[in-house]
């Protein structure tokens, strides 16, 4: 098959996309990823990418076409000039470029706009869409506190119901999608199209069992912006700070330097290490030091629907996991039995949860087992492409 993949973000930025599109192509297929130059999620593009250069590059087989697009600044107006200048360069070269694929993939995060070139080249071809629905819109637009009241919510919302209707068939990544894409849109999702994330190639090993060295070390690993709810976790290792308890945060985003600034006044700078970001490759020595792992949401209505692509990396590896985020992350730990899960927001529940976390070693293994049990059974890397692959043999009739 030909498969033409529109999604702004890729590789060397660190999205499940570019695995997703690899593996096609390790499979037999011949992929184009049509995306962005890479800036997220520091807004910086790299000056290999400036003035025209890596427009066109090829790697493990997949042939990768940038569009220009503006980096990502803080606040609602940077964001929108990053948003709205990849959507019209993208749609831009979607129009010009040869239509010979046989299906259109969107691997669709936030903004719903990056499925749009998509959607008008379906509309001008008549090749089967698939939408991958991670963020519902214009649900998330409650992130950046706009009321759905607002005139922009309501343009957003038809906006986006048309992007969902062009498509054949919308695979989610989270079953309390279902629902909410029925109630905004009258939009029926079937069971048979849920398809959870994967955890990368990399993780899908359990780690040796760690030796306690005195030491409970908690690690975050993880885009540190402001709906990640760090707040909380500075604020436990405040409360916390008579324990044996060193905290990791192994990340970069546009909230690090206001956690860096909370530490400090916590005066908790000598509990907190903030490693940065690093690739990859490098991220299992980071797992392998862990104690357990730690995933945080704020409390916001759109983000408790979704399932950080974190959570599976966790349990991928074994590693217990301490959280404070609500929804679909509370049922997975819960079920999974591997770890502890309070609520968004709630520092005292989340310090009481880790102090149980801590007096209790003996079962630290055990949730470990767990987590990957139940990884194993719901989120492998294998599950998601074989569905990913017939689907697709399915709407265009071609191997």
């Amino acid at each position: 098959m030909k498969i033409l993949e529109v999604n702004q973000h890729y590789w060397p930025e660190n999205f499940r996309i570019t695995e997703i599109c690899e593996t096609l192509a390790e499979r037999g297929h011949d992929v184009t990823a049509l995306v962005g130059l890479p800036n997220y999620p520091t807004g910086v593009v790299p000056k290999e990418y400036k003035w025209f250069r890596n427009r066109k590059q090829e790697r493990n087989g997949v042939h990768i076409r940038r569009c220009f697009e503006i980096g990502r600044k803080p606040g609602k107006i940077g964001l929108a000039i990053n948003y709205v200048s990849f959507t019209l360069s993208c749609t831009l070269k979607a129009l010009l470029m040869k239509k010979d694929f046989d299906v259109i993939y969107s691997f669709s995060t936030s903004p719903v706009l990056m499925s749009l070139p998509g959607a008008i080249l379906k509309r001008i071809t008549g090749k089967p869409l698939v939408i991958y629905v991670l963020d519902l819109w214009p649900h998330c637009l409650a992130i950046m506190n706009i009321p759905a009241e607002s005139r922009f919510y309501k343009f957003m919302g038809k906006v986006s119901k048309w992007i969902y209707e062009q498509a054949d068939v919308l695979l989610y990544s989270s079953k309390r999608f279902q629902k909410k894409m029925l109630d905004a849109h009258g939009i029926q999702m079937p069971d048979e199209h849920y398809l959870p994330q994967f955890a990368d190639d990399i993780f899908e090993n359990a780690l040796p069992s760690k030796t306690f060295d005195g030491t409970y070390h908690l690690v975050f690993a993880g885009n540190v912006g402001k709906v990640q709810g760090m707040d909380v976790l500075m604020k436990a290792a405040a409360a916390l700070k008579d324990e044996p308890i060193h905290w990791h945060i192994v990340g970069d985003g546009s909230y690090l330097e206001d956690c860096k600034a909370l530490a400090r006044e916590l005066t908790v700078e000598d509990r907190i290490t903030f490693h940065g970001r690093k690739p990859l490759e490098e991220m299992l020595k980071y797992y392998a030091m862990a104690d357990a792992m730690l995933v945080s949401m704020s409390d916001n209505i759109s983000i408790n629907d979704t399932l950080p692509g974190k959570v599976q990396s966790y349990m991928a590896v074994g590693k217990p996991i301490l959280g404070t985020a609500g929804g679909e992350t509370i049922y997975a730990i819960e079920t999974a039995e591997c770890g502890y899960c309070t609520p968004a927001d709630d520092t005292e529940a989340f310090v009481a949860a880790v102090r149980k976390f801590i007096s209790e070693p003996e079962n630290h293994q055990k949730m470990g087992e767990n987590g990957q049990k139940y990884y194993n059974a719901h989120f492998t890397k294998k599950y998601h492409m074989d569905k990913l692959e017939q689907l697709f043999r399915a709407l265009t009739g071609k191997e």
